[in-house]
């Protein structure tokens, strides 16, 4: 795969996925799946606009002479995607203090930045791509799918821009992204997807769900279906729990073997 397909990948899953939120808005009759559909786009378009910007768009500078005044508008571009997801989020979240813009209105500002990205990003990655050695490409391929593995999930609009703060403050960003993403269980694009742990005692407990017990057919076929010498255990089990006189007991007797030898009374 060239670097021009791999972005140009990225790009068609951010176009799906904005393209997904208005199909589920317009015909399922959950407005959750519309939301979700929401949250999958933004952390995609997140995590992308982190990628570019960390790894493809450096290179492109040193590497193309002309390239400055386009990478600075695509960050412009980029600023303003990233307050139009802030905002998405908010609506997504219920937040109190989320824009006036209504959520629809929100999407379609995103449709058509997502649009302008696209078209300006790909010539870029074209002219840059003819200027590389295949190792190069080779190596910057391996540069974005890294920084798509540690990008951040979420908008962060407010963050410095400066290479070595921004840079830095973004990372940690990420990785605060990836925790709070596996402790609400949302499945981000591109993310690995884990099975669901089986519920243990605890889990049981505060699910409020009762443990399942075996029953007297299950318990019957363990029994007759066990392993040599399961039913004289068994019963050996209920012959070792007889009652035994309390007296008996205190004497030693009834099977735990003598206490010791009883001093007579004076």
């Amino acid at each position: 795969m060239s670097l021009l397909e791999m972005i140009s990948a990225s790009h068609d899953d951010a176009t799906q996925l904005v393209k997904l939120t208005f199909t589920e808005a317009a015909t399922s009759g959950d407005p959750r799946r519309a939301l979700r559909a929401a949250d999958t786009a933004v952390a995609a378009i997140s995590a992308h606009m982190y990628s570019v910007q960390t790894s493809i768009y450096p290179v492109a500078r040193r590497r193309l002479p002309d390239s400055r005044p386009r990478i600075a508008e695509l960050c412009a571009q980029g600023r303003e995607t990233s307050s139009v997801l802030r905002g998405i989020s908010q609506h997504i979240q219920g937040d109190v203090h989320r824009p006036g813009e209504s959520m629809g209105a929100l999407r379609e500002r995103l449709a058509e930045l997502e649009e302008q990205h696209i078209a300006a990003e790909d010539i870029l990655v074209a002219d840059l791509e003819k200027e590389l050695s295949p190792d190069e490409r080779r190596r910057l391929i391996m540069s974005f799918r890294r920084a798509m593995r540690r990008a951040p999930t979420r908008p962060h609009p407010y963050i410095p821009r400066s290479a070595v703060v921004g840079g830095l403050v973004l990372r940690l960003a990420g990785s605060w992204d990836h925790v709070l993403d596996t402790m609400d269980a949302r499945v981000a694009a591109g993310g690995r997807i884990r099975a669901p742990a089986p519920a243990g005692l605890w889990g049981w407990y505060l699910l409020g769900r009762p443990t399942p017990t075996p029953t007297p057919d299950t318990a019957s076929t363990d029994v007759s279906s066990g392993a040599p010498g399961a039913a004289s255990t068994d019963a050996g089990g209920i012959a070792g729990r007889r009652q035994v006189p309390r007296g008996a007991q205190a004497a030693g007797v009834g099977g735990h073997g003598p206490r010791g030898r009883r001093r007579p009374r004076r």
